[in-house]
């Protein structure tokens, strides 16, 4: 890998998300048939997982850092996501609604950019019924989040890689008069 790369990471937000932080409360509904023993080692053993997840991601961002390689991160941002109170810095972007830019889902999602500044443009594309995540089909096993609520669509990467990466303007989204990346 060069400077001349980009790396997008999706990094697993399992253990920062905002749904996360409930299962670190005794009281969660994923420890209901539980003794409350049981319960702390579930506890401990899921602070554990999130500490090796976190070390991880900060050793992303120093190897980029040394070795001055792009980087951006993407992670949902709400009001108790643990990056928000616990990462290097604070996002470079924050997108509160993703429906607007082509996506199914409205949650907010965050993004920080390393050796990279992120372009502004706004592509809208509201064309797609929006889904609520209550109303997805759930994940194998608690805990976890679904895989259909953590796709992105391809309308909503297409319009983030031109909005704030590339910083192309795509002409008449709703009328799909589209950026075409053979144009590069």
């Amino acid at each position: 890998m060069s400077s001349g790369d980009l790396i997008i990471a999706f990094y697993p937000c399992i253990y920062f998300c905002a749904t996360s932080q409930m299962a670190f409360y005794l009281g969660s509904v994923n420890y209901r048939c539980l003794t409350d023993e049981q319960k702390i080692e579930k506890i401990l053993e899921r602070s554990d997982h999130r500490k090796e997840y976190f070390d991880r991601l900060i050793k992303l961002v120093a190897v980029c850092l040394k070795r001055k390689l792009r980087l951006i991160i993407e992670n949902p941002w709400s009001e108790q996501t643990y990056l928000k109170a616990n990462f290097l810095k604070a996002p470079d972007i924050v997108d509160m609604d993703r429906t607007e830019r082509g996506d199914y889902f409205k949650k907010p999602t965050a993004y920080w950019f390393w050796n990279c500044d992120p372009t502004h443009g706004f592509t809208y594309q509201k064309d797609k019924e929006q889904k609520t995540i209550m109303k997805t089909k759930g994940a194998s096993r608690a805990g976890l989040c679904s895989e259909e609520r953590s796709m992105i669509s391809s309308d909503y990467a297409r319009n983030f890689i031109c909005d704030f990466i590339l910083g192309k303007y795509q002409a008449d989204i709703m009328g799909q008069t589209l950026f075409d990346f053979d144009d590069l």
